[in-house]
């Protein structure tokens, strides 16, 4: 019996998904052995920089660890708000990207994009101001592994994801569906399937606990040993065309 590559595919998203559960779980084993949930705090001055700071100071990493964020936590830090969004007009501005660019001022000199109305998120309705996705993904998660290994002299990987997952939304975001959370960037020491991993994992964790800005995902020992950990992937969101994993050959 042969299967269309579209159903392989899908089935090695639920493989790699189902593995990122039982990790949060604390059955996990490879690349998400164990687990480790941060707790620090942010407030309306932190930075990137601050971020580094903590991380690297919290003697808690070491070679080969991924350190999974929320794209809103990096946004915030990286100032990418925006201001207009309330509560009535949430659900146009993120179906409609005329309205939302004609409604809402941005923060920085780029107009909203696509990409942007799909991540927009409410963070203070009273006052209107909302974020928008990193505007760069795979570099913000690059500079922050390049803080961090600048820092301690640790390489390790970095992942960024969304909160939301489907169909539409994987394919929309990175060109490939996803299960219960989006890799929207990530260094380049790991597979796209990993990422997805680990974003799941990451998810279900933070589903079940308050205030964890940042998962410490610590791989089984061989697991740590991987190629381009840290290095900047390619720049922009993380995209299926530009991956390995979703590539499949074709049958002769």
């Amino acid at each position: 019996m042969e299967f269309s590559k579209e159903i392989s595919l899908l089935a090695d998203i639920v493989n790699y998904s189902v593995k990122g559960i039982t990790g949060a779980l604390g059955k996990g084993a490879g690349v998400t052995k164990k687990m480790h949930p941060v707790y620090f705090h942010i407030d309306d001055n932190s930075t990137v920089d601050d971020l580094v700071k903590i991380l690297s100071g919290t003697k808690l990493l070491e070679e080969g660890d991924i350190v999974v964020f929320p794209s809103k936590l990096i946004a915030i830090l990286e100032g990418r708000f925006v201001y207009g969004l309330t509560i009535e007009n949430y659900s146009r501005c993120i179906s409609d990207l005329d309205f939302a660019r004609k409604l809402l001022k941005a923060h920085g000199d780029d107009p909203i994009s696509n990409k942007d109305m799909i991540g927009l998120d409410k963070i203070n309705p009273e006052k209107e101001i909302g974020v928008r996705y990193s505007k760069d993904p795979n570099l913000s998660a690059y500079n922050i592994a390049d803080g961090i290994r600048k820092n301690t002299g640790l390489k390790i990987d970095v992942v960024i994801t969304d909160s939301d997952s489907g169909g539409k939304k994987g394919i929309n975001l990175i060109g490939c569906p996803t299960i219960v959370a989006t890799p929207i960037g990530a260094t380049g020491g790991l597979r796209l399937f990993y990422c997805m991993r680990v974003a799941v994992a990451a998810e279900m964790i933070r589903n079940n606990m308050e205030n964890i800005p940042a998962i410490i995902v610590k791989p089984y020992q061989a697991s740590r040993i991987r190629k381009n950990v840290g290095e900047l992937r390619y720049n922009g969101f993380l995209d299926g065309k530009k991956e390995a994993d979703l590539k499949i050959k074709k049958r002769k």
